[in-house]
């Protein structure tokens, strides 16, 4: 039986063309509603969407799950996911969810069960939570995962190079002139850890400069606290770096911190980048220079790709790793204003 996406793929488009096609668009050029219609007919593809919606009502949410409202990622996010729905018209149901709380399947029963939630968006580290996943796939939710370490054959994934993004900051402190960079890692239990730290690794390698030694490589979580600690270490080395890449905006706001608390100026003794572009970037003094997450452009994606799921969740090889371009945001802790 031929799918939405058999068709986008024989006629050239996405998915969501198709889709648009099928609830009569006016919007479609009609040499590509042309396209999409032989592909249909060459398929023999029934569209299924308005069955869908009868079945499950025009009043459904699209559910997210927050484990730390007040990180800087999770609040840009859930930011991103209400201006997002509110362009699509779409309802958002948001609930705190802690891992291993207890009867947490009876929580999210009634969860999606009180908020008609058919849809929902999955963060890290619930994106790699298989218990988690298993449960939402009984009760039939459509979900995309948002970075997640290993791909899911039932979920589409939208992501953010982080490798990449990590490479092009080293790269950036490279142009500046700084070979002593040293890098506070995030939690080592998440993707994006391992992938930024691939990347500030990546950099040194290209351009032919040894990697920093061991003592340059920290460790965080993400945290304040966290990123307190591994800055206090790094700048009371003998040898101290004279830049460091964080992998959260809080932990190089807190870098910031313990530079000012050792009498060092930023950026001329020390430049120090963030990831995120967190409200805390630009919040701090002097503002950091850091990586801005396309949090917008993420959660339009997902709706999109909420929009075109099939009205089952099943198995499939077509799974897609939706890639959005990041941006180096340069501020005051690298550059004298």
């Amino acid at each position: 039986m031929s799918t939405i996406y058999d068709v986008a793929e024989l006629a050239g488009v996405s998915a969501k063309t198709v889709s648009r096609v099928v609830n009569e668009d006016k919007a479609v050029k009609a040499s590509t509603r042309e396209k999409v219609l032989a592909a249909m007919a060459q398929l023999e593809y029934r569209p299924n969407a308005q069955a869908r919606s009868l079945r499950m009502g025009s009043k459904t949410s699209i559910g997210l799950l927050l484990e730390d409202p007040t990180s800087g990622y999770q609040g840009r996010f859930h930011q991103a996911m209400l201006a997002a729905c509110m362009e699509s018209r779409k309802y958002l149901a948001v609930e705190l969810y802690e891992q291993g709380m207890p009867d947490w399947q009876g929580y999210l029963d009634r969860f999606i069960t009180d908020a008609h939630i058919r849809d929902m968006v999955l963060l890290p580290t619930l994106c790699d939570f298989g218990p988690l996943k298993s449960f939402l796939k009984s009760r039939n939710i459509n979900c995309v995962l948002i970075s997640p370490s290993t791909p899911d054959s039932h979920y589409a994934s939208v992501a953010m190079d982080d490798r990449l993004a990590a490479r092009d900051v080293v790269e950036y402190l490279f142009s500046l002139g700084h070979t002593k960079i040293a890098h506070i890692g995030g939690h080592p239990d998440h993707a994006a850890t391992i992938l930024r730290r691939n990347g500030f690794y990546e950099a040194f390698d290209a351009a032919g400069i040894p990697r920093p030694p061991a003592a340059y490589m920290e460790s965080g979580y993400f945290s304040f606290k966290s990123g307190f600690e591994a800055a206090e270490r790094l700048l009371a080395l003998p040898d101290r770096p004279t830049a460091i890449f964080a992998c959260n905006d809080e932990m190089a706001a807190a870098t910031c911190s313990v530079a000012h608390k050792a009498g060092l100026r930023i950026p001329d003794d020390l430049a120090v980048v963030g990831f995120d572009d967190a409200p805390i970037s630009s919040a701090v003094w002097p503002a950091l220079t850091t990586v801005r997450q396309p949090y917008l452009e993420m959660a339009r994606r997902c709706i999109q790709i909420l929009d075109d799921s099939p009205d089952k969740v099943i198995a499939s090889d077509r799974q897609i790793r939706h890639i959005i371009l990041h941006e180096l945001i340069v501020r005051e802790t690298t550059i004298t204003s």
